[in-house]
Parts: C-alpha cells; structure tokens; sequence
C-alpha cells in the first residue's frame, strides 16, 4: 500500500521555500509543461519536450525476417514478436554529442544518453516516455536528435538503470531529426512520423552518412517513395519499421511559427509577395507566441511600414492589421502585465518618426466603409485600442518635431497639416455616429463611445483646451440621436468627462458644465408612461422602465460629480482672490440648477422638500466660498423613487 499526503502552499515559489525551510528545502520545482497565461517579462525558458510514443516494428514478414536473420538469432528467439530498446542523443551536424543535455525528470540528473524502456514481445510498443531537452541556445539551431533502435534477449532487464556499455548489440536501423527546419523556425510542436534506416551492416553510424536524407515521413506518403540524395544512397536505406515521437517547443527565444519567423526576419524574404504573405497570416499567429516577441515585433512592422518596399502605401493597412492585433493581445486582461512594458517601448525605443501619417490614413480607410464585411470587424477591434493607436501617433510626430527644428514655416506647415489629418479622423468618428443602417453598426458606434475618453489626454498634447472641448462636443452632438442601450454608454461617456482632467481646467470647465446640462437634460426627468404602447408586452415595459432609472441615476451622478468638484473649485485660494474667476464658477453652479427640478420630480414628496432646502443653504455657502459643515448642508439625499414613478 501506498500512502499520499498533499499540502497546499500559497505564494511566490522562492518565498514559500524560504518560509518552510524543513519541508521544502531540498524540494525540486518543476516547471509547468509549456508557458502558463501570462508571460512576465524577462522571463527566460528554452527547453524542448519530446515524448517517445510509439513504433510499428515489421518482425513476421519473410522480407524483414531475411533482412534481419543475423539479429533475429542474435535476439536468442525464433520468428515473431521481439523486445525493441529505443536510445536517444542529442548530435551537432559534425556528429559531437551534446554533454548532459537529456533530463529525465525534476531533480534527476541530467544524461548524454537516454535509454528507453523495454516492452517485452511487442512490434507495436507503445513507449509514453517524456524526456526534457536543455540545450545552449547558441548552439541549437546546429543540432538534431539521434534515435537507435536495437533488438534486447529476455535475459535482459526492461527496469532499472543501465550502463552505457550493458547493451553490447549493434542496432537495427537508425532514425534522426533536426531541431530546426529549412525555413529556419523550430521544430513544429505535434506528432512526427520518423523515417527508419537500416544499420544492422555498420559498425557505427556517423553523421556524415545520414544528414541530409528524409527525416520526417509525411502523410500519405511510403518509405520506398522517399527520395534520397545520391551521396547518401548506399547508407541511408529506408525500411518499412514506423516510429512517432511528440515535441513541444518551450522557449523565450525561438519559434515554430514560420509565420512570424518570417516576419521577424521580413529583410530576408525573397521577393515582395512573401512579405505580404506573411503578413497577412499574423493575424493567425498564437498569442503566446506574440508577447514572447512584443518588441521585436513593433520593430519589425514600423520598418516595413517606411522600408522601400511600402513605397507605393500597399502595406499599409496589413501593417495596422498587424499593429491592432498585437495592441488587443496586450490589452487582453491576461497579458495587462505587458501594458507597462508597452508603454515603455512607446516612450523610450519607438523610433518610427513617419509613422504618424500611415496609421491615420488606415484607420480612415476603414471609417469609410463601417460596416462592410471586410471593413466592420478591423473597425471594432481597431477602436478597442484607440488610446494606444493615438499613443504612438502622438510618439511618431514628437520624434518628428524633433527632426524638424529649424525648419521654420516649414515646420508649421507640417504642424498645421497633422492636426488637419487628426479632424479628418475625428469627423469621421462623428459621422460613425450619425450612421443608422444597418443596424450591425450599433457594435463600432458602442465601442467608439466606451472608448472616446481614452484618447482625449493624447489629443491634449495636440490641441488646446478650447479645441479639445470643440472635438468632445462635435463628437457628443452627433451621438445625440443613439436611442437604446447606447444611451446608458453616452451617460457613462460624459461621466467620464467630468471626472477626467478636462473638466479640471478652468479655461474647459464653463464650455464643458453648458453641454453637459444640455445633453443630460432629455434623460434627467419623469417616466413617460404614455410612450408605452398599449400591446407591449410586459418585458418591453420592465426593460423601458429600468433603463430609464439606470439612465436617472447616472445622471444624478454626473450632477454629484460637477457639484462636488465646482465646491472644491469656489474654496481654491487662487479662485476666491479672483472675482472673475469666482463668478466664472458660479456661474457653473447656477447651470446646474436648471436639473434641479427635473430631479425632485420624480422622489417622494417629503424628500424633495428636504433636498431642495438643503441645496439652498449648501447653495449659498458656495457662492460666499466658505466649506464649513452643519445639519443642513450633508451630501445629497439618496435618490428614493415616488410610488407613482
């Protein structure tokens, strides 16, 4: 009997070993099998899994049975089933066994030569084995795993460890297989069909007379179709035996994805096409794969974007395709952890000046058709990472104005021509909104106004103030008209507004407090029960009805918010000194009073009375600036529904 006892352990794996010294000192962390969700940077991993699974050894046909009689009879059995031993090592191209580069396990040593076990009377074993591979990363890209196959006695032992000089028979045949392939990405993680040579008439099996011969038998295909190479012919001959093995590339530094590979080294792509091939299928490239790479990535699409090859423009779009793709991965919540990273790139190691122009024209290309097929779906993932695509806008023309000191009338020209390209984008935003068929575009005007605010501290370093709030009202006027539940994200829009910087500044914060009345106002009231229409059927009337107290009480929380920060503003030293300014704010106060009654019309009675004295004295300590506190000024009543309503 076996017995079993397991132990939970929260925490960081170093910090839980140094808190339980006795119990885990001497413990061995295993790492998992491939990379968990997130990937921390600087995080470094290369190893390779590899798991010999299965073989199909051809002992009962006459045709092998004669090829093999010498090692039949050396088995010490007649004809039929036999016990196959499968060894494997790690080789460079020159043949030099890579030292100690096999783990067998978490804790074991590691080995030169790993040995497998020993299925007794079975052509068809079924091995199961996994083993780890470590090796330099240096010399990876030089090296192949070499696989023997030999014939054991029954006397043999299949348990227990066994001596490099224990197996004194010479193989039956021979198998190899690079790490990587031709079009220098790793070896692609999955099933891999070995090819067989026979070696049952050499002493020994040098690199020099197998490299170069099939590796891999693909599908469908046989090993006397294989075609090998003339220098090879007379020491590699293919047989009819089968053996599958399984690999899993686990590493910061190398990939199997050919795709990315050949993005990552687009300089070395034969012609344009290939180019353009690769990046068309990144959008299918693993995210896993993506953020291993993160910079170098960025780097590589900003350098086909202004390379010779994007002269015409043609790349353009594949190019933001590509960006976006990488942008919604960062900002997926399982890779958050790459945002600070992100941003550091963006600030510190972008580089791509001419950038700007690109990334604008291709966003606008798609806000010309916005609900196309092709077009709607690179909309909506586009504006999901609005804020960074405006991020490396805003980077690409600060290293621009860097390069253009001096340039004079010049410089403003350019100037003047960017920010005519950023209302080119905004107006068409606005004409987003104003689109009513079909009705799939409801998806990208939803997303446009969940994500509007995220852009505005990029567009402050463009624009003043004064224009800013321009942009805001231009693009709040045209979502005037969205009915529905774009409603509730036009409120949650402007409470954004107001609790962000732009209502903070004095020269924005008048403009801002007048349209946000105005645009509140038609969603601040009663409950029309006569826009009910008599066939509704009572879901309809439950879901108008709790739209609209979810409407009320968000505005009653833009109404907190402006009246909270306007009494923050009527106590600022440097406002009070100011009569211009201190009328300024009460000013903005006395906009906000025309929502007074719109919210004591639909509270019960005996409230609104409470309400409304309260407002007035708390009223009239804002306006002589003074904070102090008493019975009748406390924050605002909760809003309790009239029966009625």
């Amino acid at each position: 009997m076996i017995a079993i006892s397991t132990k939970v352990f929260r925490g960081d794996a170093s910090t839980v070993i140094k808190e339980n010294p006795t119990l885990l000192q001497d413990a061995a962390i295993t790492a998992r099998l491939g990379f968990p969700d997130v990937v921390f940077p600087g995080d470094e991993r290369n190893e390779v899994y590899i798991k010999l699974w299965s073989g199909e050894f051809n002992f009962s046909t006459g045709g092998t049975i004669k090829i093999r009689k010498g090692v039949a009879a050396l088995a010490g059995s007649s004809i039929g089933p036999s016990s196959v031993e499968v060894t494997v090592e790690i080789r460079t191209r020159t043949g030099q066994v890579i030292d100690d580069a096999i783990y067998l396990g978490t804790g074991e040593p590691p080995v030169s030569l790993f040995r497998s076990m020993i299925l007794y009377r079975n052509n068809t074993p079924t091995y199961g084995e996994l083993l780890k591979l470590r090796i330099p990363p240096e010399m990876m890209e030089n090296c192949h795993m070499f696989f023997t196959f030999r014939l054991c006695s029954s006397k043999e032992r299949s348990y227990g460890p066994r001596s490099s000089d224990s197996s004194p028979d010479k193989p039956f045949a021979y198998a190899y297989l690079p790490l990587f392939t031709d079009t220098r990405a790793f070896l692609e993680d999955g099933s891999h069909n070995l090819v067989l040579y026979r070696a049952d008439k050499m002493s020994q099996v040098s690199s020099r007379d197998y490299y170069g011969a099939p590796a891999v038998l693909q599908v469908g295909h046989r090993p006397e179709g294989l075609i090998i190479p003339a220098n090879l012919s007379k020491t590699a001959v293919p047989i009819r035996d089968a053996f599958t093995i399984r690999s899993f590339l686990c590493s910061t530094r190398f990939t199997s994805n050919s795709v990315l590979l050949g993005l990552l080294n687009w300089e070395l792509l034969q012609d344009k096409n290939e180019l353009l091939t690769a990046l068309s299928k990144f959008t299918f490239v693993g995210e896993v794969e993506i953020v291993k790479f993160l910079r170098d990535i960025f780097d590589s699409l900003f350098a086909i974007l202004v390379s010779s090859a994007n002269q015409q423009g043609e790349m353009d779009d594949l190019v933001f395709n590509a960006l976006v793709t990488v942008l919604g991965i960062v900002q997926d919540r399982r890779f958050n952890n790459f945002q600070p990273v992100l941003d550091v790139y963006i600030a510190k190691h972008f580089s791509c000046a001419s950038a700007s122009y690109h990334i604008i024209h291709s966003m606008n290309r798609l806000l010309v058709n916005p609900t196309g097929p092709e077009t709607a779906p690179s909309l909506r993932a586009a504006l999901k990472v609005w804020h960074y695509i405006f991020k490396f806008i805003v980077r690409a023309r600060e290293l621009q104005k860097a390069k253009d000191v001096g340039l004079g009338a010049t410089s403003e020209h350019i100037e003047a021509n960017f920010k005519r390209e950023i209302w080119s984008h905004l107006s068409e935003i606005s004409r987003l909104m104003t689109t009513t068929t079909p009705t799939s575009v409801i998806g990208a005007q939803t997303i446009a106004l969940q994500h509007f605010s995220t852009i505005l501290p990029d567009l402050a370093d463009i624009f003043n103030k004064e224009e800013l709030v321009t942009a805001v009202s231009g693009f709040a006027n045209a979502s005037s008209s969205l009915r529905g539940k774009l409603v509730g994200w036009k409120l949650m829009m402007y409470l954004q507004l107001v609790k962000g910087f732009l209502y903070d500044s004095p020269e924005s914060r008048t403009l801002l407090t007048e349209a946000i009345v105005g645009w509140i106002k038609p969603y601040f009231g009663h409950y029309d029960e006569f826009a009910e229409q008599p066939d509704d059927a009572a879901s309809a009337r439950d879901s108008s009805r709790t739209n609209w107290i979810e409407s009320t009480r968000l505005c009653i929380t833009i109404l907190a918010v402006m009246l909270d920060k306007l009494q923050q503003c009527l106590t600022l030293p440097a406002i009070v000194a100011d009569p211009k300014l201190l009328r300024q704010e009460q000013e903005n106060v006395e906009y906000l009073l025309q929502l007074i009654p719109r919210y004591v019309g639909f509270i019960k009675p005996h409230v609104a009375e409470i309400y409304i004295r309260r407002f007035c004295v708390q009223y009239s300590r804002l306006l002589q600036g003074t904070t102090e506190s008493c019975d009748d000024t406390s924050s605002f009543p909760p809003p309790i529904y009239s029966s009625h309503t």
